[in-house]
């Protein structure tokens, strides 16, 4: 579990820098320049991750059970997990409706991920990785919002064409997910 709380620290750690202290990461990329500070923000968030998977998969063959999911539960999760990857497909195609009507699809993707995860792993570790995720989620989310209400934001158009690539994007990503779980409900 310490392997997977370390990991916790160093990935949402690096991620958290606009969060708690924006001046302090402004003048670190200054200090070190945007390369170096992208190259340095990538190990760390490789390590942190790496840390996370190990101590995760470490704590899964003897879980301490905190509460056991309803059997429904695991559907209800394949199919808000496709609602969470339109959502970070969103993040990335420009003029689409989603991402001009949310302003960050990014962090709403994660929210929702976190939450359906929660709702189907009842497991210390499970809870420790997706409430933090969550916890991680709603506070950049409150901070992007409140940095946002400080700048002007310039009005644009969304297009339908990029919003139904957004949608077929995060289908696309969100398939091989619900194969492997159709095959784990059927069994």
């Amino acid at each position: 579990m310490a392997m997977l709380i370390c990991g916790l620290i160093l990935f949402l750690g690096v991620h958290s820098g606009r969060i708690f202290s924006e001046q302090w990461r402004h003048d670190l990329i200054n200090d070190l320049g945007v390369l170096i500070w992208k190259i340095a923000v990538s190990l760390i968030s490789l390590f942190g991750l790496a840390l996370m998977t190990l101590g995760y998969l470490e704590a899964r063959p003897q879980p301490i059970t905190v509460w056991s999911p309803p059997p429904w539960a695991w559907q209800i999760t394949v199919y808000l997990s496709l609602v969470a990857l339109i959502l970070v497909a969103a993040a990335y195609v420009p003029n689409n409706a989603i991402k001009l009507k949310l302003k960050d699809p990014m962090l709403f993707g994660v929210i929702v991920w976190s939450i359906c995860h929660l709702t189907t792993i009842g497991s210390l570790a499970g809870i420790f990785l997706f409430g933090s995720f969550l916890i991680w989620g709603v506070l950049d989310l409150v901070s992007c919002r409140k940095r946002r209400a400080d700048t002007p934001q310039e009005q644009k158009t969304a297009s339908a064409a990029m919003t139904f690539a957004t949608v077929v994007i995060g289908f696309i990503a969100w398939t091989p997910f619900a194969h492997i779980a159709y095959g784990i409900t059927r069994a």
